[in-house]
């Protein structure tokens, strides 16, 4: 009874340490010009979200790279930006950028593919999503 238990515990901690692992890939790895649209807009908020590009560059949990504004909606915290430097960093799936004054915190999905998370924007907590691909390519 006890081995049997050792094994479930065994399968079960592996199981568990596999996407540490794939997340540690990702912190060690180096990946330039990863293009994201992200939206961001105030808490509980259902207005349309402000909209921008970022390209992204990852070095050993290192983040560097550039925002450009691409939103309709007037009154954007980033209103006509182009080409901002973003930096930042990646811990395990935390991720934090700074653009301008602003820190976005949130987390990145094991694949990459998707960052959310929060800022604190003028006083107002801001919720946000950033998909990898560019405005209209649906990726």
């Amino acid at each position: 009874m006890t081995r049997r238990l050792f094994y479930i515990g065994f399968a079960i901690v592996m199981t568990l340490a596999v996407p540490l692992h794939v997340r540690a890939v990702t912190v060690q790895s180096v990946v330039n010009n990863v293009p994201y649209v992200i939206g961001f807009h105030p808490l509980n908020s259902s207005a349309h979200p402000y909209v921008g590009q970022m390209h992204l560059n990852f070095n050993k949990g290192v983040i560097s790279g550039t925002y450009t504004d691409i939103s309709n909606r007037p009154g954007s915290p980033f209103a006509n930006a182009r080409n901002v430097p973003v930096a930042g960093g990646l811990s395990g799936e935390h991720v934090t950028l700074h653009i301008r004054q602003v820190t976005f915190r949130g987390t990145m999905s094991s694949d990459g593919n998707k960052i959310s998370g929060s800022a604190t924007i003028r006083g107002s907590i801001y919720t946000f999503a950033a998909q990898r691909g560019t405005p209209g390519s649906g990726r």
